[in-house]
């Protein structure tokens, strides 16, 4: 890890060099060893304020934290940025796993040989919002093979509102 340390109206000791570089380890599981990190120190007033600044591989990130002790802005400032880069760590990592999970989805509808009797061959996805069941039934009303789930706001319980083939509506509603 490649760590910069740099003092605005301040002196930066070997010590606290060390205290910075030591807490900055914490940081090279997310980013690996040749991440560059820039920790810069500085006094307003009462205020120690230490700022880092990590570069990723898809840009920079920032952090900024205030305390009059300068070991506890250390600390904090190295706390938030772990969650942050966790954060984001977490989100690539689950992104990846639904393209995959995409493709495997399209790649088993795209094959055109198949015999569609029996096999889904739509899927749609529905926000369920707590509305009334008239407000449904206008939601539904001319579109033929549509289902919507919905929360009753009079029974507070998950109902599924469709329009028959005569016309009618059907709603389905749990036991």
């Amino acid at each position: 890890m490649n760590i910069k340390v740099t003092g605005k109206n301040i002196e930066i000791t070997d010590a606290i060099r060390e205290y910075i570089e030591k807490k900055c380890e914490r940081l090279e599981k997310f980013e690996g060893k040749n991440t560059e990190v820039n920790a810069t120190c500085s006094v307003e007033r009462e205020d120690q304020i230490v700022e880092i600044r990590i570069k990723t591989d898809g840009g920079f990130m920032r952090v900024e934290e205030k305390n009059p002790d300068l070991y506890a802005s250390i600390d904090l400032a190295i706390d938030r940025a772990e969650r942050q880069l966790r954060k984001d760590k977490e989100k690539k990592s689950g992104r990846n796993r639904n393209e995959s999970l995409k493709e495997r989805l399209m790649s088993m509808f795209s094959d055109e040989n198949v015999e569609q009797k029996g096999q889904i061959t739509m899927i749609r996805s529905y926000e369920i919002k707590p509305i009334s069941v008239e407000d449904a039934k206008l939601k539904v009303e001319g579109t033929p093979d549509m289902f919507l789930p919905f929360v009753n706001i009079e029974t507070n319980e998950v109902n599924v509102i469709y329009q028959r083939g005569d016309g009618t509506f059907g709603v389905v509603v749990p036991e």
